[in-house]
């Protein structure tokens, strides 16, 4: 049983590389549900597929032959309790309607499968059928795992011949993808190619001039490093500068913090370094100073005045 489970999740590896996904769509038929009464039915579903991620689903004519099974002298006993089984059962839906074109399961399975009847499954169906003519249709349709009950034990059949034969084709064009160079980009109309053949020339030139300097022994000019520009201090190493305080900007502002006016042109530097601020006076300074004057100078007359007198 180990055996046959490790070759299931092999075949099922390579059925992923074409396109198959978990949760895989289980689609079955109404004799598997038959003979599978006494058995759960998706508990053999994850057990050969090695994965519980499964969506077991039902056709609508399927079900039908399950009611057709169930009615009649010749009914099947079994049919009532496999109808009610097909009931839990993810109903997929294929179009087909009772009164008008009335299918059997085989006709209905190969439509929901390859739809458009180009030998593809395009929605990726996992066929699990007791019917031995459907399943030799389905090995023609690529790629299609196939399944059958025999003796309450899920078989998944080995991968068809047309399904491995895409699969190797699938494989050996991913291997050399990487290794056949793809063509070139068309360009544009209206585009020049005389820069493409300028720089295409140039470039042989310097290819050519290489080659003759290797045959002459001539060692090969190294190329010129990109100059870059100054690189300037690390900003997370450099100290920040201090942020002036409060205080600190009222005592600037209180000495002065403007600028001297600018000296006229006529001077020079040493007389714009001796110039000095005048000091304005008040007035009171200035009344008091024309009145030390005006003693001063009526003192100086009485002293004019009264030295001829000596003599």
């Amino acid at each position: 049983m180990g055996k046959r489970i490790k070759q299931y999740k092999r075949l099922m590896r390579d059925f992923e590389f074409l396109g198959f996904r978990s949760p895989y769509q289980v689609l079955m038929t109404s004799d598997v549900i038959l003979e599978t009464l006494k058995v759960d039915l998706v508990h053999l579903f994850n057990k050969a597929l090695s994965t519980k991620e499964i969506k077991p689903m039902i056709t609508q004519c399927c079900i039908r032959a399950l009611y057709g099974k169930n009615m009649g002298p010749n009914r099947d006993p079994a049919a009532a309790a496999a109808i009610e089984r097909a009931k839990d059962f993810e109903r997929r839906r294929c179009g087909h309607l009772m009164d008008q074109d009335p299918l059997t399961e085989r006709e209905c399975m190969m439509s929901v499968v390859d739809p458009k009847g180009k030998g593809e499954n395009k929605f990726r169906y996992i066929v699990a059928t007791q019917d031995e003519e459907l399943r030799e249709k389905l090995r023609s349709v690529v790629p299609t795992p196939l399944m059958y009950v025999k003796r309450s034990v899920l078989i998944l059949e080995p991968m068809s011949q047309s399904s491995a034969k895409v699969r190797q084709r699938e494989e050996r064009a991913k291997f050399t993808d990487g290794i056949v160079r793809r063509p070139k980009k068309r360009k544009r109309e209206g585009e020049d190619d005389s820069g493409d053949d300028d720089e295409d020339g140039d470039s042989g030139s310097d290819d050519e001039g290489d080659k003759a300097a290797e045959a002459a022994g001539e060692p090969k000019p190294k190329k010129k490093k990109k100059a870059h520009g100054k690189k300037g201090p690390n900003p997370l190493a450099v100290k920040k500068a201090k942020k002036e305080t409060g205080g600190e900007k009222k005592e600037a502002s209180k000495t002065g913090s403007r600028k001297p006016a600018a000296a006229p042109e006529g001077e020079s530097s040493e007389q714009k370094a001796k110039r000095k601020r005048r000091k304005k006076t008040s007035a009171a300074t200035e009344g008091a100073a024309k009145e030390g004057a005006q003693a001063g100078e009526a003192a100086a007359v009485e002293v004019v005045a009264a030295a001829p007198a000596e003599d």
